[in-house]
């Protein structure tokens, strides 16, 4: 048990550097990654600009944060699909349009939850 704690922060820093290579790996492969993070930058100006309180401005960054993370599991999901196979199959084409899907569906939830946002001055629907 002491053993395993000890290992810890080893593992913790391994996990860092495993996980900052796999951002840096999409941010170089893939363009929807390097647009997402250009749209969170766009949203963290406009929302330093919009007199909004905080808390709608953190649910907005995290709900909006939901989207990168949807497009890099989409991104892992290509990648396995590309390496077990290279050629058109009709079961790659269907794993690919699902986590297409997934994508859409989190850039929808942003979309509602700005509308909310908007219309709740307070924090309650009119």
């Amino acid at each position: 048990m002491l053993k395993t704690i000890k290992n810890v922060p080893n593992r913790v820093v391994k996990a860092m550097g495993y996980s900052l290579s796999g951002l840096a790996q999409a941010y170089r492969k893939e363009e929807s990654v390097r647009l997402e993070l250009l749209a969170l930058a766009i949203l963290a100006v406009v929302l330093a600009l919009v007199p909004w309180p905080a808390w709608k401005k953190l649910a907005l960054v995290a709900v909006y944060l939901i989207v990168p993370l949807t497009e890099l599991l989409n991104s892992a999901i290509e990648d396995v699909c590309d390496l077990v196979s290279p050629g058109i199959n009709p079961f790659v084409k269907a794993a690919k349009d699902k986590g297409s899907a997934v994508v859409l569906v989190a850039i929808v939830l942003n979309v509602v939850a700005l509308v909310a946002l908007i219309l709740c001055p307070n924090g309650v629907f009119p």
